[in-house]
């Protein structure tokens, strides 16, 4: 029979005699706060935590009733230890860091044990429902249905949670990159940046826009510090918002307008185009900028406009122009010639007047400025007007208002100005003709209008346009040929617009074959020196004088119409009479100036109301 080898468990060693230890040193060295009670609920010991707990000293708890200290949870613990019920996770009402657990000690000795627990070091068992945040259960809930991407990286920059929408946005699984560091994102090419580290280190809040590469989705990222107890940057919150359609659509609204914009400056050309086809002609590089800003001022609705340019170029035509393409374009254009009427007479149709006795008007009349609405008024040859007047004129825009002659009430209008011009206002200044602040006033839009000279481009265009309507008006096909070109394109025209437009009209009634190149020659080719200097061959053969001197008179006069208005500047130019003037044309069967005022009409001949 074998013998069965046993094994002898030795006993605890004894105490070591030099180990003593108290009942204060064992509670003391505990990292939670204990008090002991008796049976009337008086404190007869505590640890060095309980005290700091309840933010006392050991001295002022020890001996004293509990319910001192917490009077309101103090008497549901000695109900509890009276009943021999244990309480779990109380959170006493007189503090908000600690739970407190209640145990009644077993034996002879009737008291307890109240356990204080830091929330911030323990986590009980069992909570009191008092204790539960309502919201503890739905945090989870609350971070995975956020519509922004959400995050939390530590201070090593590990991400410790990440939401669904943040890995949709990355086109990543959230496996795949919880615990891994958050500048992986930019090394493995996911994402342009990331600046978890820059907020770990600076500890600042920062904004700023990424794009993230496997996906393509542009988000705005915000990163947060988070501070432990001690200031220091624990933690960094993520959050990313999904502005790509957002972008997308900003994009798309910028594109939308450059079209709009585009649409409308092509919409204006097209506006160019059709004016040319029925009055101006820019095919010249100058008058088409010209036309372009003129276009410009019409949209914007410039307030007042000057325009300069030489006698004849069509300054009257432009004015037109940014009327017909400003937003108010169905109200009134008013055409005023300054220069056609004396002082009072043009201050009366500028302003009205009142019905007033000293000024012998027996009735009321509104004036230009007060019909115009908002319309556009046109003061041509704004350098003609008086200076009372152009005070008067001056303060108008200044202040937008006026008053009728003889009248107390004061009225506004919300009129366009365009005036016009084809002397220098500067040397009027000088000349203490013209007010210089009305000048400046008058000048902050100014367009020059460039003589004919200076657009040879548009010279063809305009005869052949002007030869259509002729051709049309008298059912004849007569036509420019070389040596008309040829003339046209090298002459001055000074002019301008007017004088090439009345040469063409007396070449055409003149010429008695299809070719007006002939014709064109007398007008615009005359011969240089004396006519006695160079005495052509029809004199030598007629050797009339009388005959000569016809000639030289007829081409006289062409040379007068082709620079002249009217019949009144005819005469003023060739130092003649009205009446004389008229009866030399009658004489060689040459036609009246374009502008001419019948004999009928002359009483009118002042009228404020002339062609452009």
């Amino acid at each position: 029979m074998t013998s069965q080898k046993t094994s002898h468990v030795s006993s605890f060693p004894p105490l070591d005699p030099n180990f003593n230890v108290t009942v204060s040193s064992v509670l003391n060295s505990l990292p939670i706060g204990i008090m002991l009670l008796n049976s009337t609920g008086i404190i007869v010991n505590c640890n060095q935590e309980a005290a700091t707990l309840m933010g006392l000293t050991q001295q002022k708890l020890i001996g004293f009733e509990l319910a001192k200290f917490w009077p309101k949870t103090g008497p549901d613990i000695l109900e509890a230890m009276h009943k021999g019920n244990h309480a779990l996770g109380l959170v006493p009402n007189e503090l908000t860091n600690c739970y407190v657990m209640v145990k009644s000690i077993s034996g002879d000795i009737s008291g307890s044990t109240i356990t204080l627990f830091d929330q911030n070091l323990w986590k009980p068992n069992e909570i009191n429902d008092q204790s539960i945040d309502p919201l503890t259960p739905y945090y989870k809930q609350i971070f995975e249905c956020s519509s922004d991407g959400l995050a939390v990286v530590d201070h090593k920059e590990r991400v410790l949670l990440m939401n669904d929408t943040l890995a949709s946005q990355l086109g990543v699984s959230r496996e795949e990159l919880l615990g891994t560091r958050a500048s992986g994102l930019v090394e493995n090419k996911f994402s342009t940046d990331s600046i978890s580290k820059e907020v770990l280190s600076n500890g600042k809040k920062i904004t700023r826009l990424i794009k993230h590469l496997k996906t393509g989705k542009q988000v705005l990222l915000v990163g947060s510090p988070i501070f432990d107890k001690k200031g220091e940057v624990r933690l960094v919150s993520i959050n990313e918002r999904d502005l790509t359609e957002l972008l997308e659509l900003q994009s798309s609204l910028q594109h939308q307008k450059v079209i709009i914009n585009h649409y409308r400056d092509e919409l204006a050309e097209i506006q160019l185009v059709e004016l040319t086809a029925k009055e101006m002609v820019a095919r010249s590089p100058t008058m088409v900028r010209c036309l372009d800003t003129a276009s410009k001022l019409a949209r914007h609705n410039s307030p007042q406009i000057l325009i300069t340019g030489e006698s004849g170029t069509g300054k009257g035509l432009l004015a037109k122009f940014i009327h017909s393409n400003s937003r108010n374009a169905e109200e009134p254009f008013i055409h005023v010639n300054c220069a056609a009427l004396p002082e009072q007479l043009l201050e009366a149709e500028l302003f009205g007047y009142e019905k007033h006795s000293s000024t012998g008007s027996h009735e009321s009349k509104a004036g230009i400025f007060e019909v115009a609405g908002k319309g556009t008024i046109f003061l041509d040859e704004i350098g003609e007007m008086p200076p009372p007047l152009q005070t008067k004129l001056l303060t108008f825009l200044d202040t937008r208002s006026f008053r009728r002659i003889s009248g107390h009430r004061i009225l506004s209008s919300e009129v366009t100005l365009i005036a016009s011009t084809n002397q220098n206002l500067r040397t009027l200044i000088e000349k203490k003709l013209f007010r210089s602040d009305l000048y400046f006033r008058l000048s902050v839009f100014t367009l020059n209008v460039p003589p004919l000279r200076d657009r040879k481009e548009d010279i063809l265009e305009l005869a052949h346009r002007e030869l259509t309507k002729l051709n049309s008006l008298h059912n004849d096909k007569k036509e420019l040929d070389p040596r008309a070109i040829e003339l046209l394109t090298h002459y001055p025209f000074p002019g301008n617009v007017r004088e090439l437009i009345n040469t063409l009209q007396q070449a055409y009634l003149l010429a008695d074959k299809p070719q007006l190149g002939e014709f064109l020659a007398h007008i615009l080719d005359p011969p240089k020196s004396s006519p006695l200097e160079n005495i052509d061959a029809d004199f030598y053969k007629s050797h009339h004088l009388q005959e000569y001197m016809a000639k030289i008179e007829r081409q006289t006069l062409l040379k007068a119409l082709s620079v002249s208005r009217n019949t009144r500047d005819m005469a003023t130019l060739l130092g003649i009479s009205q009446a004389g003037v008229c009866r030399k044309l009658k004489k060689f069967g040459l036609p009246l100036p374009k502008n001419h005022i019948n004999k009928e009409n002359s009483d009118n001949q002042d009228s404020i109301f002339l062609p452009g």
